[in-house]
């Protein structure tokens, strides 16, 4: 009866860490999106109401970035075959550059909106955050956090 006990609290035990690790790998785009918020507003120093005048305008323009981000993948997976023609290339090539062209545009806009919500000193400091918590996000994807930072695999 001990043997058993011992076996099934051990069987208990692997089965509730194998959940907790599939948990941990899974992303969560709104718990993303509010970390993501939470730091760049302390960060950027926003008030409340800068935060409620910012985030509308800076979120309707990340969706149209990845909309057209998503485009341009497709594009580069749906590349032309290999007996295509050079001008076939080129076609491809002008479709991305233009979206990417597009897009650039799109911050230039949305950037003018931003600077009209908030002050340009705290756009230029959300920018500024918004890389860090990037970088920071990377640096911790996949890294375990008991493992010393720097060590890459072997």
């Amino acid at each position: 009866m001990k043997k058993v006990i011992i076996i099934f609290s051990y069987l208990l035990i692997c089965s509730f860490s194998a959940l907790a690790q599939q948990r941990q790998g899974k992303f969560n785009p709104e718990e993303f999106k509010a970390k993501l918020e939470s730091f760049v507003t302390r960060e950027a120093g926003f008030t409340q109401a800068e935060a409620q005048a910012f985030y509308p305008i800076y979120f309707e323009m990340k969706a149209k970035q990845r909309r057209l981000q998503r485009n341009i993948c497709q594009l580069k997976k749906n590349a032309p075959g290999a007996n295509a023609e050079e001008k076939d290339f080129a076609i491809a090539i002008q479709k991305i550059k233009d979206l990417g062209v597009e897009m650039a545009q799109l911050e230039v806009t949305y950037y003018k909106k931003l600077c009209q919500a908030v002050s340009p000193q705290k756009v230029y400091r959300a920018m500024c955050a918004e890389d860090t918590f990037h970088r920071k996000m990377l640096e911790d994807f996949g890294h375990d956090k008991n493992r010393p930072k720097g060590n890459g695999p072997k």
